[in-house]
């Protein structure tokens, strides 16, 4: 079947199954969340997958995972529902309901510091009467508790009543000035955080841990001023011309996702920043580093 054949096709009503599958990885909560039954989603997916010739989902014993040759049909489902969403939230603004309050933001302290905070200033223009609150914790808030209203995390939740939307896939690459002396000294996290993906790379990668800190910022610094090498998210060191990367493959790559409860998804002032948030993460992680 020819590929334009196949587009002409499709229809939204099943991509709106792609993106629920993905992000609920059940049939039994996707079908719960789209108020259908399971085996209505296993239709549509099956259909919609007949319709373009490809496996989407692998289905695996904690769930549904997406194949890799589903990462451009979830892609295009989401650009489609972004301006949907866009659409309601109009219709929320025409019956005079107010983007205001109080939103609390959890995350990590490179993803306040280099993806939340950048955001800031358009978030305020737009919705001058929010007020933003940021909360930086390697520990995971509960949405749940109302410790936050949207987290950004660094892996899927797999429990709770939670609402996650994939924001990208984000490479690790080692970065170093040029100038710097010792290519075997690298800056890295300290034990607190010794759980970490990156951490458990540069336990294994032979390189000499010079400087340890718990938190980023100091180890982009010393990067940054020649005292060693760090390993950052491309996107991160992008924002530093003086940091160069290290040539080959990432050597770690971690996701990102967007949290928030399900109960809180539809408040205004909530799925506007959430929204806000998510459109300007995807377009950093989408800059060359």
């Amino acid at each position: 079947m020819a590929l334009q054949k196949r587009t002409d096709d499709l229809d939204w009503n099943d991509l709106r199954y792609v993106l629920a599958l993905a992000r609920h990885g059940s049939l039994s909560a996707t079908a719960r969340f789209l108020k259908v039954n399971h085996a209505t989603v296993s239709r549509r997916i099956a259909a919609l997958e007949e319709t373009l010739e490809l496996t989407l989902f692998e289905r695996r014993a904690r769930g549904y995972v997406l194949t890799p040759a589903a990462a451009p049909v979830l892609a295009a489902a989401e650009q489609i529902e972004a301006p949907l969403l866009r659409l309601g939230r109009l219709g929320d603004a025409s019956r005079g309901e107010q983007i205001s309050g109080t939103v609390r933001i959890t995350c990590t302290e490179g993803v306040a510091s280099h993806t939340i905070a950048p955001q800031l200033t358009g978030l305020r223009q737009r919705w001058p009467a929010l007020q933003i609150e940021i909360a930086v914790e390697h520990r995971s808030l509960s949405l749940a508790r109302r410790e936050a209203d949207i987290a950004i995390r660094w892996a899927r939740p797999k429990t709770g009543e939670l609402y996650a939307s994939r924001l990208g896939a984000v490479p690790y690459r080692l970065f170093r000035n040029p100038a710097a002396p010792d290519r075997t000294a690298v800056a890295a996290f300290d034990e607190s955080l010794a759980d970490l993906p990156e951490s458990l790379w540069l336990k294994k990668s032979g390189l000499k841990q010079m400087i340890r800190s718990n938190s980023m910022l100091p180890l982009v610094a010393a990067a940054r001023a020649g005292a060693c090498a760090v390993l950052l998210p491309e996107y991160i060191a992008g924002q530093y011309p003086e940091l160069v990367a290290e040539p080959g493959k990432p050597p770690v790559t971690r996701e990102l996702w967007l949290v928030l409860h399900r109960d809180l998804r539809n408040t205004p002032r909530v799925r506007a920043v959430a929204d806000y948030l998510a459109d300007g993460i995807k377009r950093a992680l989408r800059q060359p580093a």
